[in-house]
């Protein structure tokens, strides 16, 4: 069977590689075969990537896989596989290609009546709530959210599912401040108007990779107030302000979530007795050809999604 998958071989410069794929039973014996279904391209984390100007302590390197969200409907399986069965949807995290093998362990069983756009969002939902359980805000505990882009819009998610009351969001897109309220946020600024707010904030997340938001965020903390930083740096450095120091405030930094398969479990759960209105995250909807043209329409500011989901048919 062969596979197509895009790699990135220089900045803005994609690549359909084909390559085959071993049979039913070359497959070893934990492996399960994929067949992709829809994917996601994650902007805040891949557009820079494309563009060659991610900060990264690594030097750049190339060719290198594209993506990272992946749902796809199983083919075969391995002779030791349990868990998994042919037919079965499955999240993995191999990215933008058509057709994976990958360990059993890897691989997160989507139940019946979660659409591959939620299923995506497991993954983000599972990292950013990482990033809440190490600032570990109270229930009755407000919390002041810098960005809602793809990252700030799942935190509210998170914060309000996991019980925190009152979450107010601060971003310069009115339509994103909108997208804030509709997922349960208590307020939503911009960041003039958030100057003026007197309220002040014993926990924050930032979210935005911008340093105006970052030294606003600091600036409306209480003396002693912690902050989680879920903003992966890519655009600009973010800066410790004099009030960091004068309010003696603690930060803590998060990354990969903190256990994907007991998250997902939990999240599917949570799914399928709420409705939280996550798929209007996914502004945009391609095929899995349009990938190059797509992350070049992002690049020159064409479009200007909150995230992209990407579906792929026939493959």
């Amino acid at each position: 069977m062969d596979t197509r998958s895009l790699l990135l071989t220089g900045p803005r410069q994609l690549e359909w590689v084909s390559e085959t794929l071993p049979a039913h039973k070359a497959l070893k014996p934990d492996e399960i075969l994929v067949q992709t279904t829809a994917g996601a391209i994650s902007i805040g984390s891949e557009l820079p990537i494309y563009l060659g100007t991610a900060r990264s302590g690594k030097p750049a390197f190339y060719p290198r896989m594209t993506g990272y969200e992946s749902v796809g409907r199983v083919l075969a399986c391995g002779s030791a596989v349990q868990r998994i069965h042919p037919d079965d949807r499955v999240l993995a995290f191999y990215g933008h290609r058509t057709h994976a093998v990958i360990a059993e362990k890897k691989a997160i069983a989507i139940p019946d009546g979660v659409s591959d756009a939620l299923a995506l969002l497991a993954i983000l939902t599972c990292d950013v709530g990482k990033g809440i359980r190490k600032l570990a805000p109270q229930p009755d505990d407000p919390v002041l959210v810098t960005g809602a882009g793809a990252i700030g819009l799942l935190t509210v998610f998170m914060l309000k599912a996991m019980g925190i009351q009152a979450v107010d969001v601060v971003d310069p897109l009115v339509e994103r401040r909108a997208l804030a309220l509709s997922l349960g946020a208590r307020q939503a600024h911009d960041l003039d108007s958030s100057r003026d707010n007197t309220n002040i904030y014993p926990a924050a997340i930032e979210c935005s990779s911008r340093n105006e938001a970052f030294r606003l965020l600091q600036e409306r903390m209480q003396q002693n107030g912690r902050l989680c930083i879920l903003a992966d740096g890519n655009l600009e450095p973010l800066v410790l302000s004099s009030v960091f120091h004068e309010k003696e405030l603690l930060v803590v930094a998060s990354s990969d979530g903190w256990d994907y398969h007991q998250h997902a479990v939990w999240y599917f759960q949570h799914l399928q007795e709420h409705l939280p209105g996550l798929e209007q995250l996914f502004q945009e909807q391609i095929t899995c050809e349009e990938l190059p043209d797509t992350f070049e329409r992002l690049a020159r500011g064409t479009i200007c999604p909150i995230k992209v989901l990407v579906m792929y048919q026939g493959e």
